[in-house]
């Protein structure tokens, strides 16, 4: 530290102290005699060299005594800007007294003329000025600093732009855009818009996306099946988190429903949580039989979903059945039978559905939420998997009888409808032929789940075949009375 102050401010306070001395001792007449040159243009040369080396010392002597120390202790550094304006500042009055001490040109000349000049060059660059004067202000206001995360809203620039401050500069603030671009805004122009800092006081700033469904969705199912896809966007990013969904307004539109979340824009951008957070809403939507609002007076061609699938009946359940693996292969009167049958339960947060190791006799298809899959592993449970509407669970134990294999918990309000023993009993009483079509679609799913996948086709088929053959028979002990169908 000593030896970097010396050689900063020493060092040009040393040289500034010799050319006094030598001048002090006419060292410029032994210069005149060695060269030939004139005693006058010696004595010149001396003197602007000491003004300047002067000027130098002035400048670090400055920045070690005063800026540095200003810096210290938690203190806030002064702005970059204000140093170099102070060093231009410095070396503009060493130019004048050089001018008037050295060369001998009137001060009152100087000013007068310096004024005429200010003049002219200030309305030609008023701008570059302005912006200059912005950038002392924007520097000794400190809203933002380099670095941080700042939102602009200003009516020059369209839109609002978010970005990170790399640079405040004479001219222009820098500002590196999420898609990875700088953006360079005139300083006067910062200073009129309203600055919105993201990163204070928290890193983390609180975001927010509106969501316009139809008034006939009831409001507790909207805000259930958006907080259950808000959540699942918090899952797979956790730079998003403490995720919420509440009724913001209403409109001729429909009812509007605001998702807010916290972010950290420095390690997710913010457009690309809007992307994650409105690809989980419209798959939860879909798969829940919704759609988002539209404008009444238009001519709408998509078909949308009936009423009842807005408010989750029969109808929706059917739809889900039809969307579950499991049975896409049954008759349309199988999935009406076991549509009639199933049972709707609500499950809520923190919820146990089904625990790993307990016999179980049913199955269960999530229709609104989201739950989470957990196995045993050492002392504590894993979460392995999450699943949302359409997803299924617990078809080995539906269909055999074995116990639950993993442990599932609810981690929204879920909507999960049951399928029972009995309810398949009733189905193959009806259709018998349902059994091998069961029995193939359990093995499809475990074959695909497992590494035989990775075998040759002709080896997967058979362990296929083989594997629904097992199921079939495990079908016949656990129902009793199954007849094996001819097809089989």
């Amino acid at each position: 530290m000593l030896l970097k102050f010396a050689r900063r401010v020493l060092a040009p306070l040393a040289a500034f102290a010799l050319l006094l001395f030598a001048t002090y001792y006419r060292a410029d007449l032994a210069l005149a005699e060695m060269t030939g040159l004139s005693p006058r243009v010696t004595l010149i040369i001396f003197a602007v060299i000491g003004w300047l080396v002067g000027a130098m010392s002035a400048i670090r002597l400055l920045d070690a005594l005063v800026w540095s120390r200003m810096g210290r202790n938690g203190r806030k550094r002064p702005p970059r800007l204000l140093i170099q304006l102070t060093g231009l500042a410095i070396y503009i009055v060493v130019a004048v007294s050089i001018a008037t001490n050295a060369f001998g040109f009137s001060l009152t000349g100087i000013i007068a003329t310096s004024s005429v000049i200010g003049l002219v060059v200030g309305f030609a660059v008023k701008s570059l000025i302005s912006d200059t004067f912005s950038g002392i202000a924007l520097n000794l206001d400190r809203g933002f600093a380099v670095g941080e995360f700042v939102q602009i809203m200003s009516r020059g620039i369209p839109g609002r732009l978010i970005g990170r401050v790399t640079e405040i500069n004479w001219r222009s603030t820098h500002i590196q855009t999420p898609e990875n671009s700088v953006l360079m805004v005139p300083n006067t122009l910062m200073s009129e818009s309203i600055i919105v800092n993201l990163s204070r006081p928290d890193i983390a700033s609180e975001f927010e996306q509106i969501i316009v469904l139809d008034f006939r969705v009831p409001s507790d199912r909207a805000v259930r099946v958006l907080t259950a896809a808000i959540q699942a966007a918090a899952l797979d990013n956790p730079a998003i988190f403490d995720v919420k969904a509440r009724i913001s307004e209403t409109s001729v539109l429909g009812v509007h429903y605001k998702l807010k979340y916290m972010l950290d824009p420095a390690r997710f951008a913010p457009g690309k949580a809007k992307h994650l957070i409105f690809g989980h809403v419209l798959r939860h939507l879909t798969k829940a039989g919704l759609a988002l609002a539209h404008p009444k007076q238009d001519v709408w061609n998509i078909e949308g979903a009936p009423a009842h699938m807005l408010t989750g009946g029969e109808a929706h359940r059917r739809n889900l059945l039809q969307q579950v693996d499991l049975f896409a292969d049954l008759a349309p009167a199988d999935i009406d039978m076991l549509t009639a049958r199933m049972k709707e339960r609500i499950f809520r947060p923190g919820t146990a559905v089904i625990r790993a190791g307990e016999p179980g006799e049913s199955m269960f298809v999530v229709s609104e939420g989201l739950v989470s899959v957990r196995i045993k592993a050492a002392e504590d449970e894993v979460d392995v998997a999450r699943l949302g509407p359409g997803d299924f669970f617990g078809e080995m134990s539906l269909l055999t009888g074995e116990a639950r294999s993993a442990t599932i918990v609810a981690l929204t309000d879920a909507v999960i409808c049951e399928i029972g023993k009995d309810d398949v009993a009733e189905l193959l009483d009806h259709s018998p032929d349902a059994a091998a079509t069961l029995s193939a679609a359990a093995a499809e799913r475990r074959v695909v789940s497992s590494a035989a996948m990775a075998r040759s086709p002709e080896a997967a088929e058979a362990e296929k075949a083989s594997m629904a053959e097992a199921i079939l028979a495990k079908m016949g002990s656990f129902f009793g009375r199954l007849r094996r169908p001819a097809s089989v």
